[in-house]
């Protein structure tokens, strides 16, 4: 907790980065709304509410969901699902989320009470104690890691230790002082299918390759449409995001264009490879088309609305390209 910056001094470079740094893009002038960009929470505060907001719900929900698709992806067909060991998989890795999650806010709640979309959450806003969060993270990190290890999936186990440690001690603390964290990032956020996959079999196999190699390159245009959109809240908190460092957007939409490129061959490889069939290849060469088209017209005309349409072309990208993989399976 020693690199936590001084509030103070935040306040002073948010200033900063939003009067030299963030100047608004040509293509984009208008600021977004306040009432956009504010974190939906409880109009009166309860510890469910709080308990809710730091162990972030909807994140865990895809994580599991990939968690699982990593899963079935490791029954090889004529063998029974192992239904058991499925849902202690999936709690363990739900459980292990939550706390990374937690963490994460714990590390970041200066920041985050400098950002109207997040100044609303508990650690931010005062509602809970970091103790008490720590407490929190603690528990549901070895409630995860414990869970997966006592059942035996020991391999399971040592990657959601990997994936909470990367992602809380790593990741999070890159996010103030290089634009690299992005790709840092993507690591811990690539691994639940991994996780998944290792449940099943106890090893690392080219299934589970393949799928951190879709999840890691996937994250790219993703978070880089929503860091262009929450580009002025970013530049509050002093944080080295790309959009933040790139006013202009240039890197920005160029380094988004490339992750759409790469990611449609990526996205082709299990077939390639003879993990996925035909059907497979079909719906991951449409949506990689797809997506890359809306990668070029944020490129062509790079304004909040064609970053808005991207990024939920990913969230369309990622859910039907997994489950035709795991449905058209070879």
């Amino acid at each position: 907790m020693s690199q936590i910056l001084d509030t103070n001094r935040l306040h002073d470079s948010a200033a900063n980065a939003d009067n030299a740094l963030h100047a608004p893009s040509p293509y984009d002038p208008v600021d977004t709304p306040v009432g956009e960009t504010v974190e939906k929470y409880s109009r009166t505060p309860s510890t469910y509410a709080d308990l809710k907001d730091l162990t972030k719900p909807r994140i865990t929900r895809m994580v599991v969901i990939t968690a699982g698709i990593g899963f079935v992806l490791g029954v090889s067909a004529p063998m029974p699902m192992p239904w058991l060991t499925l849902a202690i998989a999936l709690i363990g890795t739900a459980l292990s989320c939550m706390a990374a999650s937690v963490f994460n806010q714990v590390y970041e709640r200066d920041t985050d009470a400098l950002m109207h979309r997040t100044r609303n959450r508990p650690l931010a806003a005062g509602r809970v104690s970091v103790k008490a969060a720590m407490w929190l993270g603690s528990l549901l990190t070895l409630a995860g890691v414990g869970l997966l290890a006592g059942y035996g999936l020991y391999l399971a186990a040592a990657l959601s230790a990997f994936t909470i440690a990367s992602y809380a001690l790593i990741y999070t603390p890159m996010k103030r002082t290089t634009t690299l964290a992005l790709i840092v990032g993507a690591v811990p956020g690539a691994m639940p299918p991994v996780i998944g996959y290792a449940a099943a079999t106890g090893t690392v196999g080219p299934a589970a390759v393949l799928l951190f190699a879709i999840m890691f390159v996937w994250q790219v245009p993703h978070f880089l449409a929503i860091a262009w959109l929450y580009r002025e809240d970013y530049a509050r908190a002093n944080l080295a995001m790309l959009p933040v460092i790139d006013p202009s957007g240039v890197r920005t939409f160029r380094q988004t264009l490339i992750g759409c490129l790469l990611l449609l061959p990526v996205g082709l490889l299990p077939s390639a490879m003879g993990i996925a069939g035909q059907i497979y290849f079909a719906v991951a060469a449409i949506c990689g088309l797809g997506f890359l088209a809306f990668a070029v017209a944020l490129v062509l005309r790079p304004t909040r609305e064609h970053a808005r349409q991207l990024f939920f072309a990913s969230l369309v990208y990622l859910p039907v390209v997994l489950i035709a993989m795991m449905v058209d399976r070879a």
